[in-house]
């Protein structure tokens, strides 16, 4: 007999919600659940991957230890986690606090437990190396957001559903389904948009006909890492009627006055030249944003991952604001969730912090208590005092996701203690001395934390799990406070029986109780669990409202539009010698490098599943056809990419869908190295994007990785025989 089951597929940012029909163990049928209040039956083909993954014979299953041949071997619970402890603590003890370092990968953004446990593992290490995907990702947004707003997670959310004209540069929404835009069915929905009988307009910036530029009104070729030139140019021309514009908002920002002399000698023609925009497509796109009915200027990880990645996100909310779509419907909004997790983090006095600190080895800035990933394997390598000895990751695979991998592949070979929490023995855990498994994705329940802060419609959904986790697994923050209960040097003998009782006492209580009392908390009167359970559709709770200055945490209740901290960004990117590029002297030919993504591909950890497994290789460098032919590359031949830090090797796409002079290969690829488990994923290896990325590049200003716009050699090699 059957049973079916309605949850979310929490898999990527879009919480689509499906159905799950289970006729045994192994017999799972996924499909879009059309009654769900948030997607309406939208769905994709990752939702797949909840069943895949659950059924996958290479995910590891019990601790593993390694040993010194370095094969690995199942050991028990308790004899991994003493040890664990013991030389935790043992490190920290001779090394200093900061030797034990930890990286969080994005899954646990994902994960409604690990949200709330994380923390309680952070501040019982005390360790100053924190590391994050989020310094690969979106730390300019919550920069930006922290110094702008008060908060690093108040996000201005894009009001798609009521827009009628929408700006997207360095995004991909079409196969992402949107990012810090959580938005299930998002390609239908800018499909409305554009046919709106009223003048709807999507226009996409990118170096790249993607997805979402085959569905736009216009699609326009960017010069990779330029975004910043352009944006502020748009700002120049928009702010005469900015102030105009503002309306009630007026009485909400502070730092308009000092605007028109930033931004009063932006000359359009150099920035043309610079970013390959013609001049009359930067005046078209400012004269749409300002006279639209409303819209949208939205930028994510193409804009972010770039030289002045935080620039371009600070100059995207001037440009919301001065057109007048700030906190206006059918513009950008700040969500009102029913977990309310920035105020609950505000409250707790987790604002955000910036240069509290610098690390050790390049003086990069902390950011909320983290260093940018980037100088994770200097820390690990480089010898003296605070040296990195022993590592803990969650759910991440840093050596395929961060810059320069093979550099940090030696680094992790000399840890004296890696710890992994994960599912695989992948690129990067396979240098662990103890994989410790987390149960299966679908057997423990959930609820969206961070995407319901960041989506386009306030709304609430319980996930109940669809098989009870078996004896003898834990979920993620279960294992997290079981390591928590046996550290801390602040901890004596008799305490520790008082530690273990209290991580029992967590387990018995449980994630659903935890999420109970934060929606009891929430701005809902009278939702809690109970009625979400009675609900397995969800609960809708309104459209995106307008909420300054109810939102805000700056100290004054006011948008900062010129926080001194962006101030000073902007003087050096002003100072770049690329503004005294001329249409004459343009810029330097140079091949410029991004990245690129897969509908059926989550970074690199869904390569393993056999249905979002692409019928031919999805790994290659795609290039324009003129530039073949000037270089001599044919289509389908073998190329050599190299930087200063390495070269892959890779066949070579040629098309018209992406600038002449840029270069784009997808990235989360790379599975042949030794040591891995992946037997599906090494049929189809590809290579790593990141191995030939610079490490020592970041943003100026935030230490954000620079994952655009690097530039590369190309070596035309033998031509791939059929």
């Amino acid at each position: 007999m059957s049973r079916l089951i309605k949850r979310v597929c929490h898999l990527c940012e879009a919480m689509c919600g499906v159905h799950i029909e289970v006729q045994d163990d192994s017999s799972m049928q996924i499909r879009g659940n059309k009654d769900d209040v948030f997607s309406r039956g939208a769905f994709c083909p990752k939702s797949q991957g909840l069943k895949d993954l659950h059924l996958d014979p290479d995910r590891v299953r019990q601790p593993m230890k390694r040993q010194s041949d370095g094969h690995f071997a199942p050991v028990s619970w308790k004899e991994a986690l003493d040890d664990i402890g013991q030389r935790i603590t043992q490190l920290q003890k001779l090394h200093g606090r900061s030797t034990m370092a930890t990286y969080a990968g994005n899954p646990n953004s994902h994960s409604t437990g690990n949200l709330m446990m994380l923390p309680m593992l952070l501040k019982a290490l005390r360790s100053h190396n924190q590391y994050s995907a989020t310094s690969v990702d979106q730390l300019p947004h919550m920069l930006v957001a922290y110094q702008m707003f008060g908060h690093q997670l108040l996000f201005p959310i894009a009001d798609i559903d009521h827009a009628h004209y929408m700006l997207i540069l360095g995004a991909n929404p079409a196969v992402s389904n949107g990012s810090i835009l959580s938005a299930a069915g998002l390609s239908s929905r800018l499909k409305v948009m554009k046919d709106k009988g009223d003048g709807g307009k999507v226009v996409v910036l990118d170096p790249r006909y993607t997805e979402t530029a085959s569905l736009a009104s216009e699609h326009h070729f960017i010069r990779p890492g330029t975004d910043a030139f352009l944006l502020a140019a748009l700002v120049s021309l928009l702010l005469p009627q900015g102030l105009s514009k503002l309306g009630r908002l007026s009485a909400h920002v502070k730092g308009m006055e000092s605007l028109p002399d930033l931004f009063s000698a932006i000359d359009l023609q150099t920035v043309a030249a610079v970013t390959g925009v013609a001049e009359d497509v930067i005046r078209g796109i400012a004269r749409d944003l300002g006279s639209a009915p409303t819209a949208i200027c939205y930028g994510r990880m193409g804009v972010s991952t770039q030289v002045y990645g935080t620039m371009c996100q600070w100059l995207i909310n001037l440009i919301n604001i001065l057109t007048g779509n700030f906190d206006r419907r059918g513009g950008v909004l700040f969500t009102k969730p029913a977990f309310d997790a920035v105020t609950l983090a505000a409250r707790l006095g987790s604002r955000g912090s910036f240069g509290r600190r610098r690390s050790r080895v390049r003086q990069l800035p902390e950011f909320s208590g983290e260093y940018p990933s980037s100088t994770l394997a200097d820390e690990i390598l480089t010898p003296g005092p605070g040296q990195v000895r022993g590592l803990l990751t969650i759910a991440g695979n840093p050596v395929l996701s961060l810059p320069n991998g093979r550099k940090l592949e030696k680094a992790l070979e000399g840890l004296e203690l890696y710890v992994a929490l994960d599912i695989y023995q992948n690129e990067t855990t396979r240098f662990a001395h103890y994989i410790l498994p987390p149960c299966s994705v679908i057997e423990h329940s959930h609820y969206d934390l961070v995407f319901n802060t960041l989506a386009t419609r306030n709304i609430a959904r319980y996930s109940p799990p669809v098989f009870p986790a078996p004896a003898g697994t834990m979920e993620d923050w279960e294992i997290m406070i079981e390591i928590w209960s046996r550290i801390g040097l602040d901890v004596k003998p008799w305490q520790r029986p008082g530690r273990r009782a209290t991580a029992a006492l967590l387990r018995r209580l449980g994630i659903d109780r935890m999420i109970d009392i934060g929606l009891r908390m929430g701005p809902y009167p009278g939702l809690n669990l109970k009625k979400l359970k009675e609900n397995p559709d969800g609960i809708d709770l309104g459209p995106l409202c307008e909420s300054v200055p109810e939102r805000l945490f700056t100290q004054d209740k006011k948008i900062n539009l010129t926080p001194q901290g962006l101030l000073e960004a902007w003087t050096t990117f002003r100072a770049d010698p690329l503004w005294q590029t001329t249409a004459a002297s343009s810029v330097p030919d140079r091949w410029y490098l991004i990245g690129r993504r897969n509908l059926k591909s989550n970074n690199s950890w869904m390569h393993n599943l056999p249905s979002l497994k692409r019928s031919r290789d999805a790994c290659y460098v795609m290039m324009h056809t003129a530039d073949g032919e000037k270089h001599g590359i044919a289509d389908g031949s073998q190329v050599r990419l190299s930087t200063a830090v390495g070269s892959i090797e890779l066949p070579v796409s040629l098309s018209t869908r992406i600038m002449p002079g840029v270069v784009s290969v997808p990235h989360g690829w790379g599975h042949h190295r030794p040591g891995t488990k992946l037997g599906l994923a090494r049929q189809n290896p590809g290579v790593s994007l990141n191995d030939i990325m610079d490490d020592s590049q970041t943003d100026a200003y935030s230490g954000n990785a620079i994952l655009n716009g690097q530039t590369v050699r190309i070596e035309a090699l033998a031509r791939l025989t059929p």
